[in-house]
């Protein structure tokens, strides 16, 4: 079914809606002068809320203008918000009071640009890349065995009724379980935290792709008609290494399974996709 949309990602527009969230004083680190940093709101046009807590249902304190300069005094992690600047937990003290999300505020830096606010536990590091590697990888196994192949079945949360029909006729509107690339979308959400587009062709569209001589755990496989090309896919799996496979395929026994695999086999696509980088 679908591809990292990892590419999985279009910053979310400010509206005015758009969340700062404040902090009671008395959790905060009283700044010095030389610890505060400054920075410029930037939400495309909306007036940027400001919280009574790091998070967007907190109580709104006040607001600032887009293109306002503010004072930092410190920064806290708290809900994670998509803003003008990308994702982060970041939140940013106000020197007049209340917190403000880090996304929509200039400051020069990705990073931390003031002290962290008193009681501020920082997150744990991201996992690594062979950590999410081997955490889709665990996810599939997890799923041998369980469910039988679905046609348009499973999705980023789990095994789902599939539709009808498959190109051999068969009805599975009533039958829960997987897909190939549903499987794929599961996998990889659980595993990484991914989110893949739906179907085996999209997948492969979206890459990023690397020449299947490079193959490596983590990477996605793809099969075509016998001329190997994109329009012509029609099945995808998960290289979990050492030449093999797991996959979700109407076949006989477990139909999400574990096999062998050969980059000679007939439809082999000469490109696998890596979500994971």
């Amino acid at each position: 079914m679908q591809l990292l949309s990892t590419h999985r990602r279009r910053l979310a527009t400010a509206a005015a809606s758009v969340v700062l969230v404040a902090v009671p004083l008395v959790s905060t680190v009283a700044a010095h002068a030389a610890d505060t940093a400054t920075g410029r709101v930037n939400t495309s046009g909306a007036a940027l809320k400001v919280r009574s807590a790091p998070t967007t249902t907190s109580s709104v304190v006040g607001t600032r203008a887009d293109g306002a300069t503010v004072t930092i005094t410190c920064q806290t992690y708290g809900q994670t918000v998509t803003g003008t600047y990308g994702t982060s937990k970041v939140w940013d003290r106000l020197k007049a009071g209340g917190y403000v999300s880090d996304t929509f505020v200039r400051t020069g830096s990705d990073g931390l640009v003031a002290p962290l606010c008193k009681g501020t536990t920082p997150p744990p590091p991201a996992p690594t890349q062979s950590a999410k590697v081997t955490a889709t990888i665990a996810a599939a196994k997890g799923m041998l065995g369980r469910y039988p192949y679905s046609w348009g079945g499973g999705n980023a949360f789990g095994p789902t009724k599939g539709i009808c029909c498959s190109p051999s006729g068969i009805d599975d509107r009533n039958t829960v379980g997987f897909d190939c690339s549903g499987f794929m979308e599961y996998v990889f959400h659980k595993g990484a935290g991914l989110r893949l587009s739906s179907t085996s062709r999209s997948q492969y569209a979206d890459g990023p792709r690397v020449p299947i001589a490079q193959i490596k755990a983590g990477d996605m496989v793809f099969w075509s008609s016998s001329s190997r090309t994109a329009s012509s896919i029609h099945h995808v799996a998960l290289y979990i290494g050492d030449g093999r496979i797991a996959e979700a395929n109407r076949v006989s026994g477990p139909d999400i399974r574990i096999r062998s695999f050969s980059r000679n086999e007939s439809g082999v696509m000469p490109y696998v996709v890596r979500p994971i980088r």
